[in-house]
């Protein structure tokens, strides 16, 4: 399993946020999505969006079809193996 951790720092809170539901609208098309959740930094305009993949060949699958959205083509991922999950 692999997490994926996105951060994005913008003065239009409002637009990024767009941006960022609106790509992650795609993630149920693609094959080995498990999870995402939206983020926001107390007392920042900082968001993190964390998403779960089988493998990160299913992670390229989905940043591929994203197409042009600003806020994920701006963001550089950081790439998490999972070693132990808990709920």
């Amino acid at each position: 399993m692999l997490t994926i951790v996105h951060t994005f720092d913008a003065p239009d809170r409002d637009r990024l946020l767009s941006d960022i539901r609106s790509g992650l609208d795609t993630l149920e098309q693609v094959g080995g999505f498990k999870y995402a959740s939206i983020n926001e930094q107390t007392n920042s305009n900082e968001i993190m969006v964390m998403t779960k993949w089988d493998d990160l060949n299913a992670y390229e699958n989905w940043a591929a079809g994203v197409g042009e959205n600003k806020a994920f083509k701006q963001a550089t991922p950081q790439m998490f193996d999972v070693i132990d999950e808990r709920y």
